[in-house]
């Protein structure tokens, strides 16, 4: 007959062992804003410009400096992208010896 408190482990009794007590969960320590921790994760932005009317002729006739003609107008916005999410809307500008994209509209 078991005894109370003893569990019965394969016909046998069983004495609780103290060392096999679950162990105490770590208390972790809340952050005052939980999302500061992705502050500092590096992220890409990806500017797309619309090529149409290319054909895989021409893709594979593309040279060093060749020029390939984007659908986009000059003045018009172009969409501004983190991984496949869009984030905003800008148009090319020139800053000293780069090509820079000014923010027009947040999406």
């Amino acid at each position: 007959m078991p005894t109370p408190g003893i569990p019965a482990v394969g016909g046998l009794l069983a004495k609780a062992h103290p060392a096999a007590a679950p162990a105490a969960v770590p208390v972790v320590p809340q952050l005052e804003d939980p999302w500061i921790a992705l502050l500092h994760v590096p992220a890409a932005i990806v500017v797309e410009v619309p090529v149409s009317g290319l054909t895989v002729r021409e893709l594979f006739r593309l040279e060093k400096d060749s020029i390939v003609s984007s659908a986009q107008l000059v003045a018009s916005n172009v969409p501004l992208l983190v991984g496949t999410r869009l984030i905003a809307w800008g148009e090319f500008q020139v800053a000293g010896d780069r090509l820079a994209v000014r923010l027009a509209e947040l999406a």
